[in-house]
């Protein structure tokens, strides 16, 4: 049935699509080796075909002897003829249309790449997209990599590589899949036949071109027949003549065995290569034998041949050549530059040498060394195309669009066949907003050269951006197959996968990509947005398991990736840390605000973009908001990135008549005026008006304003030595005037001066609070072998004053207070790599800090005696210490490691730092030290995955703090910068949160801990957390033995999580927490008692709208809480895009 259904469906396409052909879009010859001719009609005469001819529907073609052709269609599919070969293009698909594709084989070997574009929801994803017929089969293709062969008895053979192909005649049926086979015979039905290795059967599609002369060396004249016969494509009579004197002499073993490679025999030219290895003293022969053995996927045996033939000839420059290719193909980039170099030693000018160490720091973006190493290959060669190539990618990842462009379309229009310059043309599209065109490049490289991984990597990337996730996935399976070692195909897939709300998929993406970063060569085409979601963690922080998404980026941790620290940010809870990574994060890639907001590009692309938030929250107070947020990304000249957001919203309290409005403004901007300079400068505004309408401030006005200005700059002289700097200021001002009614301070009135006339209702003259904050940071960081150096500088200035001014006449209370910091940092820090995964973290600070305190409180009628009383106090704390920090990773298995640190750190006054804040993956605690507190700390911690869907850790902790002039009581609070976070244009669906509710204010106290937590993931689309903490925080000093304020003795919360079909997600948490105080002095008692909480979240496929609805706080008792009401937020969400 299914024979008579797929005719069927022919025949009624071929007489509409005939009619049309006419009108349709043509096939594209991209690929020509040796000879090939094409005619319009059956009847036309053949003519010479060539490059880049077109080739309408109705139409064929055919390949002579020793020759090749490649076709690209206008659906996106392609297909490699082999010698002898004849097709016809019967019909021609459009790749916007889901329309069919008909192929007719009539004699001869073809292979397909036959991927076209996804169906569209209303498309009968059942009717296969290409149809090839040949003498005794039709084959029906529903997307798929196959090989097909007209046997000289017109016998049919299929083999498919990926995918699944339907092959039927009128005899039967049947479904071949990947790794299958089946032969189809006149009169007799398929029959399915079982493959060894079905990837054996397309060695022959390569872009390998015989170099004879290289090969045969000083007997060239010697050979001079076969090497005429081989340069003039006469591969048949070459291989004749070769075939007997290859037995038993190395230089026409070589010639033989290079053009075997070029048919695609690969096993055959390692057969005629090996009995000649042992006897060839120059090495040309292992070389070569090498080189055929990495092409059938045996890198590590080819490796071993080159070593082994090297101890014998260590000076041999083709066995130089030949393992630094495969060290490079092996992800080792040392061996590689240590091969190439080897050969410059002995031959300076090998352009083969300076091309592959241009190669291996153009792919690790190591942009002045690559230029110099390709420019010096093209001086030795200037014919050398595939170091114009490079030298041209080189330029396109540098953002030099441009100088790329120019360069890579004439290199393209001069040699067609350049499947290095096709890729590289690509890319330039992409990062110019062209996905369409790029993916054409792509594809048209990857049937020159189907194994070139870079290709298919970028064609992943097109065709998510064109919407075609299948495909891209797809393609991103193909590029890890092709170099296994690379960890970013896994980066991209876990990308894709999570935007797509798939977690469970995603995180062994994630895995995948977790194992194989050793290899990593660089992540700095990956675009990464404001929230770092390029990092491996992404997708199980986003599903709820934030210390297995905390131990990932901690693994992956690098200080010259910008994701590596946008993503760290939000596995902090203390603002200290977490702005510290964000000012990093923007620094080292100033444009990652300009990523677009509804999804992952992938790379960077330009785009403009725009997203309005409405939300509604209750809880102490009811608040109803909007926001607009408008980013973008400009490569016109330069890339240059914008961000601006503007929100506003009104609230009312719960408990009284208090009304308040708030706005805020936040701009930044980012650019790259060239590939190592980043620009980043940030703004905020923001202010608070109310109307206070409370029991002792029954009529009063309150105004709040914070404003901030940062600006930084970032110079790479090589991708692993960079400089940041940073200067900042800011400030925050408060103030309340009205009314105060007081009972309490009117009796303490009464009572001290022996009256009864202070009334309990007064005026609030001045309540002022302000904070004055600057600072100026600089960064170096560079890597010398396995250690990792960094040191810097920083100066830090903090003024925090607060004033109350009040009223009971007629007396009058004045109190102000002064607090200054000022500290001055010199660090230095080292982290070396041992082998096996082990790790050694030394730091040493050297800070300067200065701290005084002026307090003033005076006692006054307001007629009279100018003053009742009044007392001062003046306190200063001076420092000049060495804080050290040490620390050590323990790798115990793969993916498990026991951490250990001891900390020495004295808060800065500053907002953030450029300095490490973490020690071998274990960051200061930033919430309990204020700005000159002194942190002293000691933990054991143990990460580890047990199997592929739990994550455990463990650890046991110890806390000294000294808080000293700044932990004294203050009618202002530090200065904690928040709208910096605003440039993260990423929903937080389940989000890291802290233990503590509200960050402690006292002097001096110790902290015990012993903690736990368990993350499992079930099945693909279920997550569970669970989290135990037990902590003895008592106070010392002059409060010794009471409770530090906000940290109960136990504490627990579970989580469950859910991706849902549909795209909603859903969770829910239950918290509980033991007895703790309010304050220092353990006045105010919290009760133990659970919270529960749930979080709703929903989005369209295109990712454009999307409601979440949290609901948290949800008491057993309220007063188990530090609010008593529970809190309720939803909101709404809606992209756009303003294009480019």
């Amino acid at each position: 049935m299914r024979s008579v259904a797929l005719k069927a469906v022919i025949a009624v396409t071929w007489m509409a699509a005939a009619v049309a052909a006419r009108a349709q879009a043509n096939a594209e010859i991209v690929l020509l080796v040796g000879k090939g001719e094409k005619r319009a009609t059956e009847q036309a005469a053949w003519n010479p075909a060539t490059l880049n001819e077109k080739v309408s529907a109705g139409s064929f073609v055919r390949t002579l002897a020793n020759s090749q052709m490649g076709l690209y269609l206008p659906d996106r599919t392609q297909i490699r003829l082999n010698q002898n070969s004849q097709l016809q293009v019967k019909t021609v698909a459009d790749a916007a249309q889901f329309t069919q594709t008909q192929l007719q084989l009539t004699a001869g070997r073809a292979w397909s790449q036959a991927k076209p574009q996804t169906a569209p929801a209303s498309a009968n994803t059942n009717e296969a997209r290409v149809i090839i017929q040949t003498p005794t089969a039709t084959m029906g293709v529903l997307g798929t990599d196959w090989e097909i062969e007209v046997l000289p008895g017109g016998e049919t053979q299929l083999v498919v590589l990926s995918g699944v192909v339907d092959i039927s005649n009128e005899r039967g049926a049947l479904s071949i899949g990947a790794g299958e086979a089946a032969l189809a015979r006149a009169g007799a039905a398929p029959v399915r036949l079982v493959l060894v290795n079905p990837a054996s059967r397309v060695q022959w599609v390569s872009s390998w071109k015989p170099q004879p002369r290289r090969w045969a060396g000083n007997e060239s004249t010697r050979y001079g027949q076969a090497i005429a016969l081989i340069e003039s494509g006469d591969y048949t009579a070459a291989i004749a003549q070769l075939k007997a004197p290859a037995s038993t002499d190395a230089s026409a073993a070589l010639l033989l065995a290079d053009v075997l490679i070029q048919q695609g025999d690969l096993a055959g030219a390692v057969d005629v290569l090996r009995p000649q290895a042992a006897s060839n003293a120059d090495g040309r022969v292992a070389s070569l034998m090498a080189r055929a053995m990495a092409r059938q996927d045996q890198v590590v045996q080819a490796r071993a041949v080159v070593a082994q033939t090297l101890l014998q000839s260590p000076t041999s420059i083709e066995l130089l050549l030949a393992d630094g290719e495969l060290a490079a193909l092996d992800g080792d980039a040392a061996a590689s530059r240590r091969a190439f170099n080897a050969v410059l030693a002995i031959e300076p000018r090998n352009a083969q040498a300076w091309y592959g160490i241009g190669l291996v720091e153009s792919e690790r973006e190591n942009v002045r060394a690559a230029r110099i190493a390709l420019n010096e290959a093209l001086r030795s060669d200037a014919n050398f195309s595939q170091a114009s190539a490079e030298l041209a990618a080189t330029e396109t990842f540098a953002g030099n669009l441009e100088v790329a462009r120019q360069l890579l379309e004439a290199l393209v229009a001069r040699e067609p066949q350049n499947y290095l310059a096709r890729t590289s043309l690509g890319v330039y599209k992409l990062k110019s907003g062209q996905p369409a065109a790029a993916l054409d490049d792509f594809l048209k490289a990857g049937l020159i050269e189907p194994r070139y991984s870079r290709a298919w990597l970028y064609t992943g990337v097109a065709h998510y951006q064109l919407g075609d996730t299948k495909r891209a996935l797809e393609a991103f399976d193909k590029a890890a197959k092709l170099d296994p070692r690379d960890p970013v195909p896994y980066v991209y897939e876990s990308m894709v996968l999570t935007d797509a709300l798939d977690y469970g998929t995603a995180i062994e993406a994630a895995r995948n990509a977790q194992q194989r970063m050793p290899f990593l060569k660089s992540l700095n085409q990956v675009a990464s947005d404001q929230k770092g979601s390029a990092n491996l963690g992404t997708s199980l922080a986003n599903f709820g398991m934030q210390e297995w998404a905390g131990y990932y980026a901690n693994e992956a941790a690098s200080p010259y990736w910008g994701g590596s620290h946008l993503f760290l940010a939000d596995r902090y809870t203390g603002k200290f840390a977490r702005n510290s990574e964000l000012f990093q994060g923007f620094l080292t890639d100033p444009t990652a605000f300009g990523s677009p907001s509804r999804k992952a590009s992938l790379v960077g692309v330009p785009g403009h973009y725009g997203r309005v938030d409405l939300m509604a929250d209750s809880g102490d107070w009811r608040q109803m908001g909007a926001g607009v947020t408008l980013n973008g990304l400009s490569t016109k000249d330069i890339p240059l990135a914008y961000y601006f957001s503007s929100d506003a919203a009104r609230a009312s309290a719960i408990d009284d008549d208090t009304t308040a409005r708030a706005r805020n403004f936040t701009i930044g901007l980012g650019a790259r005026p060239s590939h190592d300079i980043g620009l980043f400068a940030f703004a905020t505004n923001s202010t608070l008006n109310g109307q206070l309408r409370q029991l002792s401030l029954p009529n009063d006005r309150l105004t709040q304003g914070e404003s901030r200005v940062d600006v930084g700059l970032n110079f790479k002289l090589t991708p692993t030595n960079q400089f940041w700097i940073k200067a900042g200021g800011g400030h925050q001002d408060s103030s309340v005037s009205g009314v105060i009614f007081s009972p309490a301070s009117a009796l303490s009135l009464n009572t001290a001066l022996k009256t009864n006339i202070i009334p309990a209702t007064g005026t609030l003259d001045v309540s002022n609070a302000g904070i004055r904050q600057r600072d100026l940071q600089f960064r170096h960081a560079f890597e010398i072998d396995a250690t990792q150096w960094s040191w810097g500088a920083e100066r830090s200035r903090l003024n925090r004053e607060g004033r109350l001014v009040t009223t009971f006449n007629p007396v009058i209370i004045d109190s102000g207070e002064q607090f200054a910091v000022r500290q001055d940092d010199v660090w230095a820090s080292l982290r070396h790599r041992l082998p096996g995964g082990h790790e050694l973290q030394a730091d040493a600070f050297h800070q300067r800090t200065s701290a005084d305190r002026n307090q003033a409180d005076a006692l006054r009628l307001t007629s009279g005696p100018p003053a009742l009383g009044s007392a001062t106090s003046a306190v200063s704390q001076d420092t000049t210490e060495w804080n050290p920090r040490l620390g050590a990773k323990f790798q115990l298995a793969p993916l498990q490691a026991i951490r250990v640190a001891a900390q020495r750190w004295r808060r800065p006054a500053s907002v953030g730092t450029l300095s490490p804040v973490d020690t071998s993956g274990i960051a200061v605690n930033d919430r309990l030290p204020a700005a000159s507190g002194l942190y002293r700390r000691a933990r054991a911690q143990y990460d580890g995955e047990i199997g592929a869907s739990t994550f455990a850790q463990a650890y046991v902790d110890r806390e000294r703090i000294d808080n000293g002039l700044a932990g004294r009581r203050s009618p202002a609070s530090d200065f904690e910068l928040t709208q910096l976070e605003s440039l993260r244009d990423r929903p937080d669906i389940f989000s890291a949160r802290s233990e503590l509710e509200e960050t402690p204010r006292f002097v001096e106290g110790k902290v015990s801990s012993i903690g736990f937590a368990l993350n499992h993931l079930i099945g693909k689309a279920t997550s569970v957390s669970f989290k135990y903490l037990n902590r003895d925080a008592t106070q010392t000093g002059a409060l010794a033995g009471l409770a530090i304020p906000f940290i109960p003795r136990h504490f627990a919360q579970t989580g469950a999580q859910w991706s849902l079909a549909g795209r909603w997600l859903v969770g829910v948490n239950a918290t509980y927490r033991s007895e703790r105080f309010r304050d220092d002095r353990n006045t105010v008692a919290i009760d133990s008692g659970v919270s529960f909480g749930g979080t709703l979240y929903w989005e369209t496929a295109d990712k454009r709208q999307s409601v979440q609805a949290i609901a948290e706080n949800l008491l057993t008792r309220k007063s188990a809480g530090k609010s008593t009401e529970p809190h309720f937020v939803l909101r709404y969400s809606y992209n756009f895009d303003l294009g480019q």
